[in-house]
């Protein structure tokens, strides 16, 4: 049972403290955008392997051998069950897990099959009505719009969309930071963990971690493309082209495609000011992520690892009929 209080502390611990741990560590290590985007990954990763040890380490707890036997097509798990007067743990535990797993599966394969009919229509509206045309060294989609706006379009048919309305407002520069800003997107696969940090709101709500992941990870992940651009064009074109395009159309809410207009046109503005850059050095910035890694990631993998201990060393199972 100590086994079981541990990993549901550690569970609950992440899933209420969590937002409050990963903004403390971007204070206190003054980290970029690039690396706090890897933290949210981690303390999501850690977040599930804290609920899936705990599932696990309750079966493993109340059903002793009949967890080895299980694993090995024992019919006398229910025997093992009955046993060890475990039926009432696990009549409530199996239900749940399996409503949790289900609900997720469900949106998991509702979202991705929304997200390539979308990507399908999309290029069909691309190919009926845009032109490609190679600007700034790449191929990009141009569209005959009048509003300011560029995004990038992520999957197999990966590519950039930019209306005439942005290339008539961008100087050369300035086109090439916001093309830079795109590389940064599908370079980075940011779409991916927008997509999994939404998602996993939408399966679990009302979690404390979840929430907070799913409204900074898509900010993050524009910031980490702004700070690409700029070490890659400079500062001033990025601004500029960011002044430019302030009337971008309505964000994708489902993640399926990232603009160069997304998040807050003012706070991405204010972080590109002069005098904005961190004065932490980058020894120390690294220092304070991987502790914050560690920190995240141990207690969950502490409890696996004593979880598959305990089934390890589990008699083995006697199969009678």
């Amino acid at each position: 049972m100590i086994l079981i209080a541990t990993a549901a502390g550690s569970a609950a611990l992440l899933s209420l403290a969590g937002p409050a741990f990963v903004r403390w560590c971007a204070r206190a290590g003054d980290l970029p955008p690039r690396y706090l985007l890897g933290l949210w990954t981690v303390a999501l990763l850690a977040w599930t392997m804290s609920w899936t040890t705990l599932v696990f380490t309750v079966v493993a707890e109340v059903m002793g051998p009949g967890l080895k036997g299980f694993m090995t097509a024992c019919i006398t798990l229910i025997q093992a069950v009955s046993s060890s007067g475990a039926g009432t743990v696990v009549a409530v535990l199996a239900p749940v897990a399996a409503l949790a797993a289900g609900r997720l599966c469900w949106i998991l394969v509702r979202r991705y099959a929304g997200s390539v009919r979308w990507r399908r229509a999309h290029h069909r509206e691309l190919t009926a009505g845009a032109r490609q045309r190679c600007l700034g060294g790449r191929d990009v989609w141009l569209l005959q719009a009048r509003r300011p706006d560029a995004y990038c379009v992520p999957g197999r048919r990966s590519g950039v969309v930019l209306t005439q309305g942005a290339l008539d407002v961008l100087s050369h520069r300035e086109l090439l930071a916001v093309l830079a800003h795109e590389d940064a997107h599908l370079r980075g696969r940011h779409h991916v963990l927008v997509a999994a940090s939404r998602l996993l709101d939408t399966a679990f709500p009302r979690v404390p971690l979840l929430r907070a992941a799913a409204g900074e990870v898509p900010v993050l992940a524009e910031w980490a493309a702004d700070d690409h651009a700029a070490r890659t064009v400079g500062h001033t074109p990025l601004l500029h082209a960011i002044g430019a395009m302030v009337a971008p159309a309505e964000p994708d809410p489902s993640g399926r495609s990232l603009a160069a207009s997304g998040a807050c046109p003012v706070q991405r503005a204010r972080r590109l000011l002069p005098g904005a850059a961190s004065r932490t050095g980058r020894s120390a910035r690294m220092a304070a992520a991987f502790a914050a890694v560690v920190l995240l990631a141990v207690p969950p993998a502490a409890v696996s690892g004593a979880a598959a201990l305990t089934v390890a060393g589990s008699p083995p199972c006697v199969c009678t009929i």
